[in-house]
């Protein structure tokens, strides 16, 4: 009895520790390669396992540069279609590849649309190219909404207060 308490236990510190794990943007160049539940990207966004991401435009004319579909093993891995575009697919793991001398870089697993096949999503490229839409706000959409509301606290329709709120909240995304 006490055995199977302690495997137990080890297999709960274990399974903690390599799969309860966030993943920073920041914390890239010195990370692990393996795999992470959720992920705190560039723009300032948590990104979790089942999480939706919305698929973007394709920085080609038909194809996605970024964003392959297929496994290799039953489906070939080819470039995804620009037919594609606008559709949500679902998280299903989040993971880190690469080494010390390239550099490591997340990547996401997704659910396809068909259920047949599955997304693979450099994310980080595919954010920066608008091939994936991302759930945090541009540099120029925070400074939109930050300018709307110093108009606001200027029309007294705000407080100081709310207005102190959300500039802290949106200036991490202002570059």
């Amino acid at each position: 009895m006490k055995f199977n308490l302690m495997v137990a236990f080890l297999f709960s510190i274990t399974a903690t520790a390599v799969f309860g794990q966030e993943i920073k943007f920041v914390d890239l160049a010195t990370a692990e390669r393996g795999e992470y539940t959720s992920y705190l990207g560039s723009d300032g966004a948590v990104y979790k396992v089942g999480d939706r991401v919305k698929i973007g435009v394709p920085s080609s004319n038909k194809t996605f540069a970024f964003i392959t579909e297929g496994d290799g093993l039953l489906l070939p891995i080819t470039n995804l279609l620009a037919s594609s575009s606008g559709t949500e697919t679902e998280i299903k793991r989040i993971f880190v590849v690469g080494n010390k001398r390239s550099g490591y870089s997340v990547s996401f697993r997704t659910k396809g649309i068909t259920g047949l096949s599955n997304y693979t999503i450099q994310f980080e490229n595919a954010l920066s190219t608008g091939e994936v839409k991302g759930f945090g706000l541009s540099s120029d959409d925070a400074l939109a909404q930050l300018k709307k509301a110093k108009d606001k606290l200027d029309l007294g329709l705000i407080t100081q207060e709310e207005y102190d709120k959300l500039k802290a909240e949106l200036t991490k995304y202002i570059k």
